[in-house]
């Protein structure tokens, strides 16, 4: 069975009163990171090429260093292939939309999504909203998992 590969991963779960936590996971040009940002911090957009991180740098005699960054990343470039492999196994048994019935206070609904590209292929999106799939919780703690 050939096994899928991922381009990119953006995972955001709360609600529109208290904001939304991120996990950004992304492989670009041989590298791969993983950036959890929480509902005080800027969102970012995963698929902009100039959202990247990576180590070593080098300089202009060819010698490699690492680049201190302000924000806190994950370098997954080692990790990429078992993450993808483990991430699809959760996305794959999932449906695509989980809408359940909306709080009237917004500040009590629960919003979540999963937002993902597949080499070859265009971009997807899964969300929910006070609904979820049984296995949910076990992918955030997954997702998780890979965080400084």
């Amino acid at each position: 069975m050939a096994q899928t590969r991922l381009d990119f991963l953006a995972f955001y779960r709360g609600n529109l009163v208290t904001g939304f936590d991120y996990v950004y996971i992304k492989r670009h040009e041989g590298h791969a990171f993983l950036q959890s940002r929480d509902k005080t911090q800027e969102v970012k957009d995963i698929a902009d090429i100039d959202f990247d991180f990576y180590n070593p740098h080098f300089n202009q005699a060819g010698q490699s260093f690492n680049w201190r960054y302000h924000e806190q990343w994950t370098d997954m470039t080692t990790s990429w292939d078992e993450f993808t492999d483990k991430a699809m196994n959760y996305i794959n048994t999932w449906m695509t939309e989980y809408p359940g019935p909306s709080q009237n206070k917004p500040s009590l609904n629960d919003e979540w999504g999963v937002r993902f590209k597949v080499p070859g292929e265009h971009e997807r999106m899964i969300w929910g909203l006070n609904a979820y799939p049984a296995n949910l919780q076990k992918f955030i703690d997954f997702l998780y998992s890979f965080a400084n």
